[in-house]
């Protein structure tokens, strides 16, 4: 097995067993105490749910969406809602996908579908990822060993534009969590600046990046990286 392919199998148990917690974060499905908690911690993954949607769109139809490291279908929900012909999510752990597709039947959202699978795909199992008006990819880039591979591959696929989110490095917070993971034994996280954001986006080929540096959280950038036609 290669780094990469470890990491991978790492993240995605990892994902697997956190699955029905990480689904309650959004939605209010926590309790008043937890919500709070939540708002002070992990206020940043609201706000990149909130500023892809802003990015997005209020009226999707016609449009297709691909969700990379989908989780629990959240996005993908909400972009059939606004009116998606078709929205794709992929992710590498099966807790995760197991509960997208039983949340996707109970909503009847015929738009959605899901795969499980790592991104960059290894075999014919993603061959239903061609090209879409739009990617999402929050929350992914902290586990992704090979960024340029992973870009690289992305690129193509992307018509209009992706958002992206990348975990800045924070002085404090970064290495509190990456020393947390490995007493855990939990899967590799990484962080970046923007100087290699902005590298590493451009080497994949993508046009103009708007660019935002989320603060609080520990901090992250959350990126809308348009394809050379759309720039």
């Amino acid at each position: 097995m290669t780094p990469d392919h470890a990491q991978e199998a790492k993240a995605g148990e990892f994902f697997s067993g956190f699955a029905a917690k990480w689904d309650s974060l959004y939605g209010g499905k926590r309790n008043l105490f937890w919500r709070l908690l939540d708002n002070w911690l992990r206020r940043d993954i609201q706000e990149r749910y909130q500023l892809t949607f802003e990015r997005l769109g209020p009226d999707l139809r016609g449009q297709t969406v691909l969700d990379i490291g989908c989780g629990s279908g959240i996005y993908c929900f909400e972009a059939a809602r606004r009116g998606a012909d078709r929205v794709v999510g992929i992710d590498l752990a099966e807790g995760m996908i197991s509960l997208a597709r039983q949340d996707c039947s109970r909503l009847g959202l015929a738009a959605c579908e899901f795969i499980c699978a790592p991104f960059p795909p290894r075999d014919s199992s993603t061959k239903r990822l061609d090209s879409f008006d739009y990617a999402i990819v929050m929350g992914v880039m902290d586990y992704v060993a090979d960024p340029a591979a992973f870009l690289s591959a992305l690129r193509p696929l992307v018509r209009k534009f992706a958002v992206i989110a990348f975990n800045a490095h924070h002085w404090f917070r970064a290495p509190l969590r990456y020393y947390r993971y490995k007493l855990l034994g939990r899967c590799e996280v990484y962080t970046y600046d923007e100087e290699q954001v902005r590298g590493l986006l451009a080497k994949a080929g993508f046009g103009k990046l708007d660019i935002l540096r989320l603060y609080h959280s520990g901090g992250s950038y959350i990126v809308t990286a348009y394809s050379r036609q759309q720039s």
